[in-house]
């Protein structure tokens, strides 16, 4: 190949930068900080290959996400490679890539789902089966009352988790499934009968072509295929594609499913050079089973030593905000941006202070520059429930803001299911203006009362016909919420669920504020009432919190009527902002890979921050959450409490 020198237009590049461009070492991982350009640097890896003569054709970079395939073709872009050439160029995620190569064996596209309410029939199906199985010898392991649409959404990350850890493949094998063996695996019993059932759904009985796929499929259904030592016997290896260079980023968020397909994809293209990019504090979708593990020690175990080079520098943030993730996560951190970012903790002494002063921020523009808008401040949330009393706080103050990674609070299930409640003890079904909210809020009843609404149908599909044809037609005539409750919600419901929803309706209907803050959430018992219709813990608590911050909001109402059209009027103004330039209120998972003017972190305190204790999860979430700031982070505490973190960050 050619020596040729790539040299870049726009950038002079690092010493650091340097190193990676121009190394010849056949593997190399490198150990990248936050806002360190780590894009650019693998673009200009891939612009020095080209320059010593590398086929584009054979050039494959995977990401995990489309926004940084697109940060890196954009890259090439910024850097002068030439529009020609870097078309040519193989940049996918891992789902993308692994489809390709399954679509090109399997002879035929499979259609694709993209979002989590596509599946939702697919998963109420799988628990239809298991349930009614009569060959089922552990039905006691089943104490989930209803059609478990409330299970859904955890079941749906619980698969999520056995695929990208590829869990079952490699510690059961080929066991049979007891409620034992599910417990030695870290789940419930009902949570794996009911992920193979979906499996058989989803694969539609046919072995080589699944009936659908959703996200991350393909690479699970690659990884599965490759572990199987007779899938390909007789045929070419499917990952033997003659290619010169494989580059990762964003190799934190690698997972055994993902590690898999790039151990065969290397082993069966044993010419390629290897470059990978993450950064091992970023690692934070546990969740799918992401491991920085697969950037190290297994990395050198499975699949070989590789040359480690380091990638400090941040080009985002100035040296203030540097040093403080420097202490965080123990690493060398420097900062070349030019920015003088300024990190700001506020103590205050009682929790609704914090919201004043987030509001005051946004009002003063703090942290933006004269060509910043609002959507240049994001608020950064460690668990929904923290956006209950902040949104309420933003829309009174006439703050606009969008939701990323949650829904606003006042469309979450379970807060739907209070505002019907609500709705019903004072007569008020028709003061919910809209009829999509209508029927949520019957939606939410039905699924957290475990209820059904009556029908002839003995097929599962027919029966939710049925319902949905009953909920709309309620919804559109408020004055029969009154029989809905009695005939079908109540009715169906079992005697202890009966119960509590007779004493929440009756709490509600006194119309005195003072009672429904001491009594209702104590009479309709959440955390227990949503333990009968879900599975996941997390689940199960984020519910509890919502409905306690919810009815914890009403405090500043003189009566529950007056507190219920609050509710509504927030809902429609809440509404009214879509579309507009306003500020992001987000989880930190959904900030990832984002960055903003001005980030700012409230709930900083002791048993709030870090849920489970001092978790790698949730100390690399704060030092994600740090990293989005470019201006200005802002970190919001209780004086009589204030995380640990904080003093390991050297703030406090």
């Amino acid at each position: 190949m050619s020596q040729d020198r790539f040299t870049p237009k726009g950038i002079v590049p690092t010493d650091e930068q340097l190193a990676i461009q121009l190394g010849r070492h056949k593997r190399v991982v490198v150990q990248a900080n936050a806002g360190a350009a780590k894009t650019t640097t693998l673009a200009l890896r891939m612009g020095q290959a080209l320059a010593r003569g590398a086929d584009p054709d054979r050039i494959l970079a995977v990401t995990y996400t489309d926004a940084a395939v697109l940060a890196l073709k954009q890259a090439l872009d910024r850097l002068g490679v030439a529009a020609a050439v870097r078309n040519r160029i193989k940049i996918r995620t891992f789902d993308d890539f692994c489809r390709a190569r399954l679509q090109h064996m399997e002879g035929g596209s499979v259609h694709d789902y993209e979002r989590p309410e596509q599946l939702k029939p697919f998963v109420l199906q799988a628990i239809e089966r298991v349930m009614s199985n009569p060959d089922e010898r552990h039905t006691d392991e089943f104490a989930i009352e209803g059609s478990g649409e409330a299970m859904v959404e955890g079941l749906l990350n619980s698969f999520a988790r056995l695929k990208g850890t590829l869990q079952w493949q490699m510690e059961a094998g080929d066991q049979v499934l007891t409620p034992a063996l599910a417990s030695e695996l870290g789940h419930d019993y009902l949570t794996l009968r009911v992920f193979w059932a979906y499996e058989v759904i989803r694969r539609g009985g046919h072995p080589d072509h699944p009936a659908f796929r959703a996200p991350h499929d393909a690479t699970y259904d690659l990884a599965t295929q490759l572990l199987d030592e007779d899938a390909f016997a007789d045929l070419p290896a499917p990952l033997a594609l003659g290619l010169h260079l494989v580059l990762v980023d964003e190799m934190h968020d690698t997972n055994r499913a993902m590690f898999t397909v790039l151990r065969h994809l290397l082993a069966q293209n044993p010419q390629t050079a290897f470059v990978g990019v993450g950064d091992r504090d970023q690692v934070i979708h546990a969740v799918a089973g992401a491991e920085a593990g697969f950037m190290a020690d297994t990395f050198e175990r499975e699949i070989g030593p590789a040359e480690r080079l380091p990638l400090t520098a941040s080009y985002r943030f100035g040296p203030q905000l540097a040093a403080a993730v420097s202490r965080l996560s123990h690493k060398a951190y420097e900062s070349r941006s030019s920015i003088q970012t300024d990190v700001q903790l506020i103590a205050y002494d009682e929790p609704k202070e914090a919201n004043r002063h987030i509001a005051k921020l946004i009002e003063q523009g703090a942290g933006l520059t004269p060509r910043s808008s609002r959507s240049d401040i994001a608020i950064l949330l460690r668990q929904p429930h923290q956006s209950v009393a902040l949104e309420n706080h933003l829309l009174d103050q006439g703050v606009d803001y969008r939701t990323s990674g949650f829904e606003p609070y006042l469309v979450r299930p379970e807060v739907l299911f209070v505002r019907g409640l609500i709705a019903c003890a004072q007569n008020s079904f028709a003061g919910i203006e809209q009829i999509d909210t209508r029927m949520r809020v019957l939606q939410a009843m039905l699924m957290f009362t475990g209820s059904f609404v009556d029908s002839e149908h003995s097929d599962p599909e027919e029966r939710l016909k049925v319902q949905h044809e009953a909920i709309k037609s309620v919804a559109h005539t408020p004055e029969l919420v009154g029989p809905f409750l009695d005939n079908q919600i109540l009715r169906n419901a079992s005697a202890a669920i009966r119960h509590r929803l007779e004493a929440a309706l009756g709490i509600a209907s006194v119309n005195a504020t003072d009672v429904l803050l001491d009594r209702f959430v104590q009479a309709l018992a959440p955390q227990s009432l949503a333990a009968r219709v879900m599975v996941q813990a997390s689940d199960i608590e984020q519910v509890s919190a919502n409905i306690q911050g919810l009815i914890a909001s009403a405090a500043t109402y003189d009566n529950v009527a007056s507190f219920f059209r609050a509710m509504n009027e927030r809902e429609i103004r809440q509404q009214a902002m879509r579309g507009r330039d306003c500020v992001v209120l987000s989880s930190i998972e959904a900030a990832k890979g984002l960055e903003f003017d001005h980030a700012i972190m409230p709930g900083l305190n002791k048993g709030e921050f870090a849920i489970g204790g001092n978790t790698t999860d949730n100390h690399n979430l704060l030092y994600v959450g740090m990293t989005r700031a470019r201006q200005r982070l802002t970190l919001l505490c209780d004086r009589r409490r204030p995380s640990q973190y904080l003093v390991e960050a050297g703030l406090i």
